[in-house]
């Protein structure tokens, strides 16, 4: 496992972080114990979860975080993981509704110390902005927690780049510390903007401005969904024909669910694929594992988060941490 000290931090993390949305509801606690063991095992130390994830599940409990908080106990973790979660995302039967206050950030953060385990948080995720509010009020809410001794570093998930550069310009006049990392939706597979898989109008994506201002900044990008679920494994699996970024095979015949393809069939992911299919005659590892290894090895921090179903995905993920392409 590498690691890297999170820039303008005092965090040094595993250079992968694994993703618990599924944790407590899509996996057991069988399963999620065992992912959580193989991940620590293997020199992982870093988990992104929520306050937020389990409670789309019908008694509406944080169910993530509870179940992190009983592995934590049970392994007498806490001073050797870095548990990074979210508050302020919208009540999921009021989407219309925005919860950046506040009073709000405030309940979240108490239920996710409660429910971890944890007097402090060494990473705590703005999960969604409120672009009606203005930063400055934001960031001094923030830094209020800091001084409170509740929370160490603080960042931006689905953030939008004017709103990051409002708030690192607020943030060093008045000497503060600011966003540590940004957290927005990236991977190698370009979404189809039309055919987007998640509808949210929140959520706020990578773009080639964006890169450009996290590699001038050096401002460390966290992102999520960074293997697009997989989607360059999976289409290596419908074994395509493909040349020059054109699908030669008929788009009816290949086999891969319908929303996959209306996401991420383009030219340019299919361009990606080919450069890929190279790089895994180069390096001997599967195509999962170089969408990660591929967002590791840029130019300003990067850590991709994901999140496996089973041991053989987390050895998928696992193995990226050290694979560096020359």
């Amino acid at each position: 496992m590498k690691y890297i000290k999170l820039n303008n931090t005092s965090l040094e993390l595993s250079n992968i972080c694994l993703g618990a949305g599924s944790f407590g509801t899509g996996l057991d606690e069988s399963r999620t114990f065992e992912i959580l063991d193989a991940f620590f095992e293997a020199g992982g130390n870093f988990i992104d979860t929520a306050n937020v994830y389990g409670k789309w599940a019908e008694d509406k409990i944080n169910h993530s975080e509870k179940i992190i908080g009983k592995w934590l106990k049970s392994r007498n973790a806490y001073n050797k993981i870095i548990i990074a979660t979210k508050g302020a995302h919208y009540n999921l039967d009021t989407p219309n509704i925005p919860r950046l206050n506040k009073q709000d950030i405030q309940k979240d953060l108490d239920e996710s110390l409660r429910t971890l385990g944890l007097d402090r948080v060494d990473f705590y995720w703005l999960h969604r902005d409120d672009e009606q509010k203005p930063i400055e009020e934001i960031i001094d809410t923030m830094e209020g927690f800091i001084a409170e001794g509740k929370i160490r570093y603080y960042g931006a998930s689905n953030y939008r780049l004017n709103r990051m550069k409002q708030a690192v310009e607020y943030s060093k006049k008045n000497n503060y510390q600011g966003f540590s990392a940004v957290s927005n939706q990236w991977s190698l597979a370009e979404m189809n903007p039309e055919s987007r898989a998640n509808s949210d109008p929140t959520l706020a994506y990578m773009t080639e401005e964006f890169e450009q201002w996290h590699k001038e900044t050096k401002m460390p990008s966290i992102p999520y969904s960074a293997t697009a679920s997989g989607f360059f494994e999976k289409l290596l699996n419908a074994n395509p024909q493909v040349k020059d970024g054109v699908l030669i095979t008929p788009y009816d015949k290949l086999e891969l669910p319908e929303h996959i393809k209306k996401a991420y069939i383009n030219e340019k992911n299919l361009k990606t694929y080919e450069k890929l299919l190279e790089l895994k005659e180069k390096y001997n590892v599967s195509l999962y594992t170089l969408s990660v290894a591929c967002l590791i090895n840029q130019p300003f921090d990067v850590i991709p988060i994901s999140s496996v179903r089973n041991i053989e995905q987390l050895n998928g993920f696992l193995q990226a941490s050290g694979c560096v392409l020359c």
